[in-house]
């Protein structure tokens, strides 16, 4: 009889074929690029295996999937993927050309192979092995499928609302993970929210000559004393109110950051990082401290500063506008609402009222109990899977749009995939190994024979 794991091995070459075909559709959101024909294509794979298909309209944004297949469980599993990917520039650093995919050295090279486009595949790979070995998958599984992550899923929440009793289900495994340094996987029960601002600032309708200083104001000043005021040099965030609703981790929390292997060596020397925050001053925090900071704490971090002329050479000018772009990462009860109204009343107070501010990306923070049996599930069968003990993040550092679907289908979520260390997700040269790819279709189908076994049998085995 074929093993689940040999149905994966088996059903590799076509899951790379599959693969190689969806990377190399162009799907970036921000550009408006290719979403047509990859909704088109996601329709075709997942039709062609069986399921049923609708392509739901997404209150005006690009359309969101909803793929499910019958099983004979009462139970249903859903996994939420998106389907856009990062713009590919700069593409002079792209040793391939980002939507010509190409395998290389066991790795397969390609926008959006890691994020997300090879997990959405793995996880197809994984209901074909089931369906090979049983004839069926175990459970009901849907697929939640949306076309604006990358671009912070604007008009995602009111869709899972305006859909919910299509997609309610038992519990959910989100779109990434990987393994770290050590070949480790890395679990994730939850997400930080995002508060992501512009900040505008004009003075004048033309740029003029410097010399106009003495008697004009600069919006590039402006600007930057209005950001100065934003954050103190020890990294605390100075807006009043700002760590009302932080909260802070649990002890339950606390026991898995203990348990979180980091060499902070290796992770400087990766990233060409000259000093960690916690460094200056001479200050020294254990790594669980340092964990802690990285998944609990909220941030306040400039991304981007545009003003006047930065080319070669000079240009004596005054600037008529200057601009930045701000993201604050949430934790706890916070919310991008509360922190923007925060930021406008802060920056009025300050007399920079002036300043437009206009909100380009709000999500909530969620997180999952770690309590729930379904985390437990996700660790053994990734043990299984792996060889090895994975190693479970209370929640990650990045975001997403994972609480609208962790509060509006009261679910758990879980957050898995088969990316590594060296992916490069949203660089050039981005790449997933292809041994990763066959472990997390095999971790997808072992999680999906597990979880279809029945209440009953459940109770008898318990």
């Amino acid at each position: 009889m074929t093993t689940l794991r040999q149905a994966v091995a088996s059903e590799m070459p076509r899951a790379i074929e599959d693969l190689k075909a969806y990377c190399g559709q162009p799907s970036v959101a921000a550009q408006n690029l290719g979403i047509a024909d990859t909704v088109e294509l996601v329709r075709r794979l997942f039709t062609e295996e069986g399921a049923r298909v609708d392509v739901l309209e997404n209150g005006g944004g690009n359309p969101i999937l909803h793929v499910e297949f019958e099983g004979p469980s009462e139970r249903t599993l859903l996994f939420y993927d998106h389907y856009d990917v990062q713009p590919p520039e700069p593409l002079e650093e792209w040793t391939t050309p980002p939507f010509e995919p190409v395998v290389r050295d066991g790795r397969l090279f390609a926008r959006g192979s890691s994020d997300n486009k090879g997990d959405l595949i793995c996880r197809l790979a994984a209901v074909r092995a089931l369906k090979r070995v049983y004839g069926h998958v175990p459970c009901r599984v849907k697929f939640l499928i949306e076309g604006e992550e990358e671009v912070g899923s604007p008009t995602f929440a009111g869709s899972v609302e305006r859909y919910k009793d299509r997609f309610q289900a038992d519990a959910c495994i989100w779109e990434f993970g990987m393994k770290d340094e050590t070949e480790r996987p890395l679990l994730y029960g939850g997400l930080k929210g995002i508060c992501y601002l512009q900040f505008t600032v004009r003075t004048m309708d033309v740029d003029l000559h410097s010399s106009m200083a003495p008697i004009v104001h600069n919006p590039a000043w402006r600007l930057v004393w209005a950001l100065a005021s934003l954050k103190g040099p020890d990294g605390r965030v100075l807006i009043p109110g700002f760590y009302e609703n932080a909260g802070g981790p649990t002890d339950r929390d606390l026991a898995y950051i203990e348990r979180i292997p980091w060499d902070v060596a290796e992770f400087k020397r990766y990233h060409g990082i000259r000093e960690l925050w916690q460094e200056r001053g001479g200050r020294t925090l254990s790594v669980p401290e340092m964990v802690r900071d990285y998944l609990f704490e909220p941030t306040c971090t400039i991304c981007g500063l545009e003003a006047g002329y930065a080319g070669p050479g000079t240009k004596t000018v005054l600037p008529r506008e200057a601009s930045a772009k701000v993201d604050f990462r949430l934790v706890g009860r916070m919310s991008p609402q509360e922190v923007l109204q925060k930021v406008r009343a802060h920056l009025d107070s300050l007399g920079y009222d002036d300043i437009q501010v206009e909100s380009l990306g709000p999500e909530h923070p969620y997180q999952t109990s770690l309590e729930n049996p379904f985390v437990d599930l996700v660790w053994q069968t990734a043990k299984e899977a792996y060889g090895k003990d994975p190693v479970l993040y209370p929640t990650a550092a990045g975001s997403g749009p994972m609480y609208p679907v962790g509060n509006i289908l009261e679910v758990p979520i879980i957050s898995t995939g088969c990316s590594y260390w060296g992916s490069g997700a949203h660089a050039p040269d981005e790449n997933i190994r292809l041994e990763d790819f066959e472990q997390g279709a095999f971790h997808m189908a072992l999680l999906l024979e597990r979880f279809g076994t029945t209440s009953e049998e459940r109770r008898r085995q318990g």
